[in-house]
C-alpha cells in the first residue's frame, strides 16, 4: 500500500498551550445551561407527537436516529482530540439524543426530568473541572496515548486537501496511523511537494514530514504520525542474547537497533553485502562493533576486519571478536589476497557439494569482512572484485565510508553491495548515493541529523519489507554518552567469546595460506585444527595416494573423497614445501587486463592532450574518460582516473553535474579568468 508518513518531533512545550485563552466565568456557566435547554425541546416534541398514536413511535425513532448520526459525527470529528473532547462530548451528544426521544413519548416529567438534571449537572461539573485543570497547566492534551495531534480533517481544511480522505486506524503512545484515500488523480507525489506546508500545519520541523510512495496503488496511502522521537535518545546495547551465543548465523537475525515506531530492527546478513555510510560522530563505528561482536558470537562464523584510517583505535578494544584484523596497507593487501584465494576454494567446495550458494551445514564457516573507512584501502578495485564474486560463497562484505560519492565508489559497486545503511551525513547528496530513490524521494534525509543524533540511520536492507526502509532506525549505542564508556560492554562481550580461529573451516584455512599463518605467528599463536562443519571431506591428490590416516569425523559415515586435478603436474612438493609468493595469481577474477603502463609524465600529457582534442563544451562520463585514455596507452586503476577528474575539477578545467553524472570540458578563457 502507498504510505504517507508524517513524523512528529516532540517539543518540550505544547505550542497549543500558548495559544489557548484563559477560561472566563462564561465558560464555567455555559455547561450548566445545556441540560435546562433540553427541557423546552422535550415539551415541544411531546406536544407535537406525544398523542399521535403510531406516529409517536415513528417520531421517537426518527429523533433517536438523528441523535445517533450526530453522535457518530461527534465521535469521528473528535477522535484525534483530547480525552474530554472525544469521550465526554460523544457521551453528552448521545445522551441528549436519547433523552429527547424518550421525552417525545413519555413527556419531560419525572423520572426523565430528574435524570436530565442530575446527568446534566454531572456533565457540567466535569466540564468545569476540565476548564480549571487546563488553567492550572495540567495539559489535558497529553493523555496516556501521548501528545494529541490535530485531526487530519483540520489539516486538510487548512491546506485545502479536498481530494484526500483519512480513516484513523490506530493510536498508540508511539504513533498515530491513518488510511488515506487519494481521489480525482491525486497522488503521493503531489503531497511530497507540500511537505513544508504539512510541517507548518502540524507545528513540526520541516524534516519531520515524510511522504512515502507505493508502487502498487497510487490512489492509496497511509499517514503515520510519530509522537515520540527516539532518534535523539540513547538506546544502550543490552549485550548478547543468550539464545544467539553459539547458534548458527542463519538461525537468528542480528538485533541491531529499534525503529522509531518502537519495532525492533533485525538484519539477516547471509547472501548479501552491506554499504554503511555516515560522517564522523554519527555512530557508524559503534554500529559496526556491535554488529561484529554479534556475528563473532555465532558458532559457524569467522570475522575479518580492515581499518587503515585509525588502526587499532576503533577496533582494537573488540579484537577478541575479530579472527583476523589488518591495520596497515601491507596487512590489508595480504588479507585481501587470502580472501580472493578463499573465494575460489570455497566456490569449488560448494560446487562439489552440489550447492549453488553457501547454506548452513555446507562445511564452510560464514565469513564477515568489515572494511572501515574503505576509501583508505590502497587498492579499492580489489574490494570491488571481491564484492562481485564473494556473496554466494558465504562471505559478507561490509564497507564503511564517511561518504560514498562517485570519487570512491561507483554505481556498479553500490549495486553489488545490496544493503544500504545511512547514518547522519553532511548533505543530502551523500545520502542519495546510499539510499534508493524511493527512500530519498519520500523525504528521508539523514543530513538533517548530521552528527547531532548518533546512531540514527535509515536502513534499506533486503531482510525487511521496503515499507520499513523509510522508517528511521536508532542503532544500539554505548551504555552512556561518556566517551570513556563506549567500549566497556563491547570489550567485555568480545573478550568472553571463544577463540575465533577455532571455528575456521579447513578449506578456508588452507586457502588463507601463508598470510594467515604469518598473522597467527605475529600474535604468538598457531593455527588451530578446526572440526569439519558438515560431512567429512578429504581433499587429496590422485586417488591412489589416499592413505589410512584420512580424517573421518563419523566412523559410521562413509567419507566423501574429492579428487582435485593437478593444475601444474611439473611442480612437485609436500606439506613442508613453502607456498610461492605469487600464489594469488592462480585465482582469476574478472579484473581488467592492463597493457603497458605509461609513465606518470606521459599519463598527465595524455590527459592534457585528450582535453585539448575534445575541446570546450564536450560532455563525457567517467567511463568515456577512462576508455579514451586507454586508447592513448594510459592504463590505470579506477581510483587513479577519479583522482585525475577531481584534480581537473579543482583546477576549473572540467565541471561535474551531480544530476546527470556528466562532466563538461570548460572554456579556456574561463579558466584563465578564474
Amino acid at each position: 500500500m502507498a504510505r504517507t508518513e508524517l513524523v512528529y518531533r516532540g517539543r518540550d512545550e505544547d505550542p497549543e498551550k500558548k495559544r489557548r485563552p484563559r477560561a472566563t466565568w462564561g465558560d464555567y456557566v455555559r455547561p450548566w445551561l445545556a441540560a435546562p435547554a433540553l427541557i423546552p425541546g422535550g415539551y415541544f416534541t411531546h406536544w407535537m407527537w406525544g398523542d399521535a398514536g403510531v406516529y409517536t413511535g415513528l417520531a421517537a425513532a426518527a429523533i433517536a436516529a438523528a441523535g445517533g448520526v450526530v453522535t457518530y459525527a461527534a465521535h469521528r470529528l473528535t477522535g484525534a482530540r483530547t480525552w474530554y473532547a472525544h469521550h465526554i462530548a460523544t457521551a453528552m451528544t448521545g445522551g441528549a439524543g436519547a433523552w429527547l426521544a424518550l421525552a417525545t413519548v413519555f413527556g419531560p416529567e419525572r423520572p426523565l426530568m430528574d435524570a436530565l438534571l442530575i446527568g446534566g449537572a454531572a456533565a457540567a461539573a466535569v466540564s468545569n473541572v476540565h476548564l480549571w485543570a487546563r488553567g492550572q497547566g495540567t495539559n489535558e492534551a497529553a493523555p496516556a496515548k501521548g501528545r494529541v495531534l490535530p485531526s487530519f480533517e483540520e489539516i486538510a481544511a487548512k491546506l485545502r486537501l479536498r481530494d484526500v480522505r483519512a480513516r484513523l486506524v490506530s493510536d498508540t503512545d508511539m504513533q498515530q496511523r491513518h488510511e488515506l484515500t487519494l481521489e480525482n488523480g491525486e497522488t503521493a507525489e503531489s503531497i511530497q511537494g507540500r511537505a513544508k506546508e504539512l510541517a507548518s500545519a502540524y507545528g513540526v520541523a520541516p524534516g519531520a514530514i515524510r511522504v512515502i510512495e507505493d508502487q502498487s496503488r497510487a490512489d492509496r496511502a497511509e499517514l503515520v504520525i510519530t509522537k515520540k522521537d527516539v532518534m535523539g535518545k540513547l538506546i544502550p546495547w543490552q549485550g548478547l542474547p543468550p539464545a544467539h551465543v553459539g547458534a548458527g548465523i542463519a538461525d537468528h537475525p542480528l538485533h541491531l537497533g529499534t525503529y522509531e515506531d518502537g519495532e525492533p530492527f533485525f538484519n539477516q546478513i547471509t547472501n548479501r553485502h552491506s554499504l554503511t555510510v555516515g560522517m564522523a560522530g554519527a555512530g557508524k563505528s559503534v554500529y559496526g562493533k556491535v554488529k561484529m561482536v554479534q556475528v563473532a558470537a555465532r558458532a559457524d562464523t569467522f570475522t575479518l576486519a580492515i581499518d587503515l584510517a585509525k588502526g587499532r583505535q576503533t577496533l582494537g578494544p573488540i579484537e577478541g571478536a575479530i579472527g583476523w584484523p589488518a591495520y596497515t596497507k601491507a596487512a590489508a593487501r595480504a588479507q585481501l589476497a587470502a580472501v580472493k584465494r578463499a573465494i575460489k576454494a570455497r566456490a569449488n567446495h560448494l560446487a562439489d557439494q552440489g550447492h549453488a550458494q553457501w547454506v548452513p551445514g555446507c562445511g564452510l564457516t560464514f565469513l564477515h569482512l568489515l572494511v572501515e573507512e574503505a576509501a583508505e584501502v590502497v587498492d579499492f578495485e580489489e574490494i570491488v572484485e571481491v564484492a562481485r564474486v564473494a556473496r554466494s560463497t558465504g562471505i559478507h562484505l561490509d564497507l564503511s565510508l564517511q561518504r560514498a560519492t562517485w570519487g570512491n565508489l561507483d554505481t556498479d559497486t553500490r549495486a553489488n553491495l545490496g544493503d544500504g545503511i545511512c547514518f547522519g551525513v553532511r548533505d543530502f547528496a551523500d545520502a542519495s548515493f546510499v539510499l534508493p530513490d524511493y527512500v530519498t524521494e519520500a523525504g528521508c534525509d539523514p543530513s538533517r541529523w548530521r552528527k547531532s543524533k548518533p546512531g540514527a540511520a535509515y536502513a534499506a536492507i533486503e531482510h525487511t519489507d521496503p515499507d520499513r526502509h523509510v522508517v528511521a532506525v536508532k542503532m544500539f549505542g554505548p551504555p552512556t554518552t561518556d566517551p570513556k564508556d563506549e567500549n566497556r560492554d563491547l570489550k567485555a562481550a568480545a573478550d568472553a567469546l571463544p577463540n575465533q580461529d577455532e571455528k575456521l573451516d579447513p578449506v578456508t584455512r588452507a586457502a588463507f595460506g601463508k598470510e594467515y599463518a604469518d598473522f597467527l605467528e605475529s600474535r604468538g599463536r598457531t593455527a588451530t585444527a578446526a572440526p569439519v562443519l558438515s560431512v567429512p571431506v578429504v581433499e587429496t591428490g590422485p586417488a591412489d595416494d589416499v592413505d589410512d590416516e584420512e580424517l573421518i569425523v563419523d566412523a559410521d559415515m562413509e567419507p566423501i573423497v574429492l579428487t582435485t586435478p593437478d593444475d601444474d603436474p611439473e611442480i612437485s612438493g609436500d606439506l613442508d614445501t613453502s607456498i610461492p609468493d605469487d600464489l594469488e595469481q592462480d585465482f582469476t577474477l574478472p579484473v581488467r587486463k592492463k597493457g603497458t603502463k605509461a609513465s606518470a609524465e606521459e599519463a598527465r600529457a595524455a590527459v592534457d592532450a585528450l582535453l585539448e582534442d575534445w575541446g570546450a563544451g564536450h560532455q563525457f562520463k567517467a567511463t568515456d574518460f577512462k576508455s579514451a585514455l586507454a586508447d592513448l596507452g594510459v592504463e590505470r586503476g579506477r581510483s587513479w582516473f577519479y583522482t585525475q577528474l577531481s584534480a581537473l575539477a579543482d583546477d576549473g578545467r572540467v565541471r561535474y553535474d551531480d544530476a546527470s553524472g556528466v562532466w563538461t570540458v570548460q572554456e579556456a578563457h574561463a579558466l584563465a579568468a578564474a
